[in-house]
């Protein structure tokens, strides 16, 4: 009964932790990181408030902790896209089809991202790059060093190249109109990059 019990609590507990940090996502996509309040969080998760803090000490440790959920979330399903496809160029293509596709259907979670990662807070940004530093990787050993592997992109240094494929994403990405539409067409983009590349075929 005890055991039965300890489960509840913590399935309560989870279920409260995501829906503080789903309200947290649109306190912070609407008014920046400054303009949010910890009150009005709790109050839109349907809780007291207050009720924040006993899940996180304070509004800084909060952002993080959606830092890491975002992030977690936005390379699940790039990396679960781009392990479809088999071949380096179709996995560049399916990188940016991906992630333009996160971008126009999770706007709140796109917008915290691009706030933060464009911001004035260095501690945040840095946070953010240990956040997508699995996506770096990635997108170094699976799309870039695979390609040049099978002599497919011409000879370049995986992880440099990574970071700047990942600047290319997510400079291109954060345009977008009022609705969450991006600017740039993903197809656009992977043609640019492949052509930078050498790709061949």
């Amino acid at each position: 009964m005890a055991r039965h019990k300890e489960a509840d609590r913590e399935k309560i507990a989870s279920e409260t932790r995501r829906a503080l940090l789903d309200a947290a996502t649109e306190e912070f996509a609407r008014g920046g990181y400054n303009e949010a309040n910890i009150n009005r969080i709790s109050l839109a998760a349907g809780f007291a408030k207050g009720t924040i803090y006993n899940y996180f000490p304070s509004k800084r440790q909060l952002m993080l902790a959606l830092v890491d959920d975002i992030a977690a979330g936005h390379i699940a399903y790039i990396m679960e896209r781009v392990g479809r496809v088999d071949d380096p160029e179709g996995r560049l293509l399916e990188f940016f089809e991906a992630g333009f596709t996160w971008v126009m259907e999770q706007t709140s979670r796109a917008r915290v991202m691009i706030t933060m990662l464009y911001g004035p807070d260095e501690a945040f940004r840095t946070h953010m790059y240990q956040a997508y530093l699995p996506l770096f990787q990635f997108v170094a050993e699976q799309i870039v060093g695979r390609g040049v592997q099978l002599g497919r992109f011409r000879h370049v240094g995986p992880m440099a190249t990574a970071g700047l494929l990942m600047t290319i994403y997510l400079g291109t990405a954060s345009q977008t109109d009022e609705g969450g539409r991006t600017w740039f067409d993903p197809a656009q983009v992977s043609e640019f990059v492949l052509h930078a590349l050498g790709a061949k075929g």
